[in-house]
């Protein structure tokens, strides 16, 4: 029988960042099916990986696959009952998995399962938690001017909201995230007109449009990025991303 949960990480030049996160799946109390979606197959990262970690799965991208195309290369292979998604660099307790399992268990309406982010020093990371806006953009962009744009800003990412349970959100960062697979396979995964930027809160608002579930933050379930994370080759530009964003807009239409 399949495990209950599977995992996958897309690597593209990625370092060592990539073991601390499969160490952590390794040593969860929890069996993990654990895929590898290589975009970068013409190094030798992947091959090193299936030595270092038995079991694991990896399937070779395309060099010019964007991460969107990666992540959704897996769904075929799933017979898993959640998935997740979660980038290199991330690391967390050994009892994570299973509590996010078990919650998602007792709470069969929600869709996708969001952790707490913090960086390995313990700093908090603050993702976005609403759908992106025409007013959320301009407080990402201006955010370092201060006044109303890091307001903005800070409204988009709950960074001055005191969250103490877990609560209904409209997205969740695809830097780590847990989904039912079932929904995952029912959207096709993610649309893969995005990349690296807006196809979570795309898959989001698919999900919740469609009304297959919920999304959940959960401040008690709590994930480390090591600031390799941060920096992963899949991040594009400031000009990407604007662009990204009005391709959301185009689709999903401008709301101030």
């Amino acid at each position: 029988m399949a495990p209950i949960l599977s995992a996958c990480l897309v690597i593209d030049h990625s370092g060592d960042e990539v073991d601390i996160t499969l160490r952590c799946i390794q040593n969860a109390d929890l069996e993990v099916s654990v895929y590898i979606c290589d975009c970068s197959p013409e190094e030798i990262t992947a091959e090193r990986l299936k030595w270092s970690f038995p079991g694991l799965i990896v399937l070779p991208q395309e060099k010019k696959a964007s991460f969107s195309q990666a992540c959704n290369a897996v769904l075929p292979q799933l017979q898993s009952k959640y998935h997740l998604i979660m980038d290199p660099g991330i690391s967390f307790h050994p009892s994570l998995l299973r509590r996010m399992v078990s919650y998602m268990e007792a709470h069969p309406n929600i869709a996708i399962l969001s952790p707490r982010f913090f960086t390995g020093e313990g700093e908090e990371l603050f993702f976005p938690r609403r759908q992106i806006t025409l007013r959320y953009m301009l407080g990402t962009l201006f955010a370092g001017f201060g006044g109303i744009f890091r307001r903005w800003q800070r409204e988009y990412t709950f960074a001055d909201n005191d969250v103490e349970m877990s609560a209904p959100v409209d997205s969740a960062p695809v830097t780590c995230m847990l989904i039912r697979t079932d929904v995952f396979r029912t959207l096709n995964g993610f649309d893969t007109a995005y990349s690296r930027t807006q196809e979570d809160a795309d898959l989001c608002r698919r999900i919740l449009d469609s009304r297959l579930g919920s999304i959940v933050y959960h401040p008690d379930m709590q994930v480390f990025c090591q600031s390799a994370a941060a920096e992963n080759a899949f991040y594009p530009g400031r000009s990407h991303r604007f662009r990204t964003v009005f391709r959301y807009f185009i689709k999903w239409g401008i709301t101030w």
